[in-house]
């Protein structure tokens, strides 16, 4: 028999190394990461396409859209936020032009062509979109060929004198809206050409005045006075004739000054002053109105912020109709105001802070009302009065007109 053959068994091919088994798995988790990985990118299309078949007018817009114009979408942002803060400072500066609405100029300017004609092309470019001046200024004196009374047009008429009808067409003729401003009962020089239509001492027949002569005493007229109230409304005739599509009327009130005791009203000494001046205004108001023309009243921002009222005899927000010109100039504060509504100690200080204080009240106190406000501009410059009519629209104002800017290069 034959020597038999042993068989050496290796056990080893019957088992995987250890190394064959950790190949095995990296290789499977590798083929599940690429599957999934290959998944998540064919669902934001697979989705996108499912969805604009479901909503075919729904736009995608994805960072793709930025990145396919050559952007990043870090600089995409970076330059809309630029374009928005630009965007936001250009509205900004939009709404201080849009509140300098009015200019008001001194009839000096009006009546020398060249000014007249630079001062509009610089309101134009500075943002003012209307034109305001005295057809009768403070002291009575009519700035315009006035033909109401032969005897007296001439005592009344200045030396300085415009074309009404030229310069409104002028006006307009520069894209702007022509104001007339009107100046009633504060009026020292038709008294002198029209006795019957002025105040007077009592039991007498002279003149009253608000101060004594020697030291600049003036007379005004008397409101009762129907004479009065004619010669009023022939003015107003004459801006709505002209043309002009809005009248400011300033100084309705009574006198004031000293000795207001002394004035003898007559027959309309007992009469309710206050409800007389109310009543006045709303039968202007109506009547500018019936011709066309947008007729409203100025007064001093502190007669309706606890101030002196006694030229009004009374509570001047109930004389205001639905719309007012409250007048912030630093003349009207003095050396400062302090009431229960408005605290101003040093108004000089701080323009903007007065104009802004001051708005704000007046805003509050007459709620509901149309304001405007006038502020200074008299010696400013233009950043300057653009700061003024900034505190004014902060304080919820939207219409303001500008006294004397600056319109000169």
């Amino acid at each position: 028999m034959g020597r038999p053959y042993k068989i050496k068994r290796h056990k080893r091919i019957y088992r995987r190394s250890a190394g064959n088994i950790i190949l095995r798995v990296l290789i499977i988790v590798a083929a599940v990461a690429a599957l999934f990985g290959i998944g998540w990118m064919l669902y934001t299309p697979v989705s996108d396409w499912i969805s604009q078949r479901q909503n075919p007018d729904t736009a995608v817009i994805g960072e793709s859209s930025a990145q396919s114009d050559g952007l990043d979408v870090d600089e995409t942002t970076s330059d809309q936020s630029g374009v928005s803060e630009e965007t936001e400072t250009e509205d900004q500066q939009q709404a201080v032009l849009s509140q300098a609405q009015t200019a008001y100029l001194p009839i000096e300017t009006i009546a020398d062509e060249q000014k007249f004609a630079q001062a509009l092309e610089l309101a134009k470019e500075q943002g003012y979109d209307s034109i305001l001046f005295d057809l009768k200024s403070s002291d009575g004196t009519v700035n315009y060929p006035i033909s109401y009374n032969p005897s007296t047009d001439a005592l009344v008429t200045g030396t300085t004198t415009v074309d009404l009808n030229a310069v409104v067409q002028q006006i307009r003729d520069a894209g702007l809206v022509p104001m007339a401003s009107i100046y009633t009962f504060r009026d020292h020089r038709y008294p002198s050409a029209n006795n019957a239509a002025a105040t007077q001492y009592m039991d007498s027949d002279f003149l009253w005045v608000d101060n004594d002569p020697e030291k600049g005493g003036k007379a005004w007229l008397n409101p009762f006075s129907q004479q009065a109230q004619d010669y009023i409304r022939k003015i107003v005739d004459d801006a709505c004739a002209a043309g002009f599509e809005q009248i400011v009327l300033q100084g309705v009130q009574f006198p004031e000054g000293y000795s207001l005791d002394m004035i003898d009203y007559g027959e309309h000494a007992s009469d309710d002053k206050h409800a007389f001046l109310q009543q006045y205004l709303q039968e202007m108001t109506t009547y500018a109105e019936g011709k066309g023309v947008e007729l409203t009243a100025l007064f001093p921002a502190t007669s309706v912020l606890g101030g002196e009222t006694k030229m009004y005899f009374g509570d001047v927000s109930t004389i205001i109709g639905d719309s007012a010109v409250l007048d912030l100039r630093l003349e009207v504060f003095g050396n400062g105001i302090q009431t229960d509504l408005l605290s101003i100690p040093d108004p000089s200080a701080d323009l903007y802070n007065t104009v802004k204080t001051a708005s704000a009240a007046v805003n509050q106190q007459l709620s509901g009302k149309e304001l405007t406000v006038m502020v200074d501009g008299s010696g400013l410059s233009e950043d300057e009065v653009a700061s003024l009519i900034q505190g004014a629209l902060e304080s919820g104002i939207e219409r303001c007109i500008v006294f004397e800017p600056s319109l000169a290069q």
